[in-house]
């Protein structure tokens, strides 16, 4: 039996359904923790007496170290066993969190967000890895799709959790739950069974493509900029619409907790769908890996017309056009990160994903800057609907022309090497 790209189906190995689990719920604590400082800033900002630009850089903090570590956080995870890798990381970010309810001053809550940051960087780089090397292009996308879907549940399960215990016992009482409760995840993780390596994984572990090879390839520099354009949308909508629907569309703080988790429900399951369905058509043939190039396409485009239609259209259309958004950017998050883990290759899967996710994440720093500024100098957010379908644009040029063909690239540098290894990286 052949594999989609062409290789045997011993070549990959089965990766256990155990495995693509247990990387959803990493996704879904990686965003419950990062997000617990958005839950308690308004009770934290009080009681340690911070001024408004204090709690702008703290929110934001997390942001930087995240992103510039990803390419790090690649060659490490493309370098060592990611299965530890991946622990260690989850047991930093996890502690950073629990740390954060000791923290007795700004300076102190700064540096264990710098320090989560630097965690939670890994997880991106690490799911690529493991999923260029062992999941087959026809169950790729519903395997992204489950982890996607984890990643917009995250905020959510954070916030109710998080919520619940700031009411109840405090907001230092929030970090220490959350990330207690994350520190759980390492032992299923951990006991997980290993395959025995195959020899040929004894006898060599080439290193893959450096990335000077990587950056200088045109398909990188089309993933990396499309998907910061996606992600704009995405943070646009993960940031500022609590904040949009008191504001602009007048809804009570009921009302607008009630709209806003359905829109991030309906992105889940959007996220969900998408995988089940492209893999669906990669096995019957339809354009290959191809075909998640269009339905990418679709969705960047569909998410960049609901919001121009948020910011300029009539006020009947705004609940209905967030819904909207929100399908198109659940619908596209797996497939950017299947089309990337594809054209990498196992040999290539977590320094690709390091380049490509800090290009990504640029948007989680820049967005809600950008959005907070011109609804602060316009008194409107439709400048920044504007600007984020302006930006659809750019990203459906990018995937669509810089991109190339959606198919594992040649490296020169351990490219048909690494076949035999896929086995023995991770059980």
């Amino acid at each position: 039996m052949q594999n989609a790209d062409g290789g045997g189906a011993h070549a990959r190995g089965a990766l256990p359904a155990r495995i693509v689990v247990l990387l959803a719920l990493a996704m879904f604590v990686n965003y419950a923790d990062r997000g617990s400082l958005s839950v308690v800033a308004p009770v934290l900002h009080d009681q340690l007496r911070l001024s408004d630009a204090e709690m702008g850089v703290l929110l934001s903090s997390f942001f930087w170290s995240y992103t510039l570590a990803q390419p790090l956080a690649g060659s490490i995870v493309q370098r060592f066993d990611v299965r530890w890798v991946l622990a260690v990381a989850l047991a930093l970010w996890a502690g950073a969190t629990m740390l954060c309810g000791l923290a007795v001053g700004y300076v102190a809550l700064l540096g264990l967000r710098l320090a989560m940051g630097l965690g939670e960087s890994v997880i991106y780089p690490a799911n690529a890895q493991i999923l260029a090397e062992r999941a087959d292009e026809r169950v790729r996308g519903r395997c992204n799709g489950l982890i996607s879907m984890a990643m917009c549940l995250g905020p959510t399960g954070g916030t109710l959790v998080g919520g619940l215990v700031l009411a109840h016992y405090g907001w230092r009482a929030v970090f220490l739950c959350l990330g207690l409760l994350s520190l759980l995840w390492l032992w299923p993780w951990l006991t997980t069974p290993r395959e025995a390596p195959a020899a040929a994984a004894v006898r060599a572990k080439p290193s893959g493509p450096g990335y000077g090879e990587l950056l200088g390839r045109r398909a990188l520099w089309g993933a990396s900029i499309g998907q910061l354009c996606y992600s704009w949308q995405f943070y646009l909508l993960l940031t500022w619409l609590p904040s949009y629907l008191v504001k602009a569309q007048h809804l009570s703080l009921s009302a607008m907790a009630g709209t806003g988790a359905a829109v991030y429900a309906v992105q889940a399951l959007a996220a969900l769908a998408s995988g089940w369905v492209t893999d669906a058509l990669v096995r019957r043939g339809s354009g290959r890996a191809g075909v998640r190039r269009i339905f990418l396409l679709l969705a960047i485009a569909g998410g960049g017309l609901a919001l121009l239609v948020e910011g300029l259209g009539p006020k009947g259309l705004a609940i209905p056009c967030l819904f909207l958004a929100g399908i198109c950017t659940g619908w596209g998050n797996p497939l950017i990160f299947s089309i990337g883990q594809t054209l990498a290759g196992p040999s290539a899967g977590g320094r690709w994903m390091g380049i490509q996710n800090m290009g990504g994440n640029f948007a989680g720093i820049l967005a809600p800057i950008a959005t907070g500024v011109i609804a602060q100098i316009t008194g409107s957010f439709t400048g920044a609907f504007v600007l984020a379908a302006a930006l659809s644009v750019v990203g459906i040029v990018c995937w669509s022309l810089v991109l190339g063909p959606v198919e594992t690239l040649t490296w020169r540098r351990g490219g048909a090497a690494l076949q035999p290894l896929a086995a023995a990286r991770l059980s």
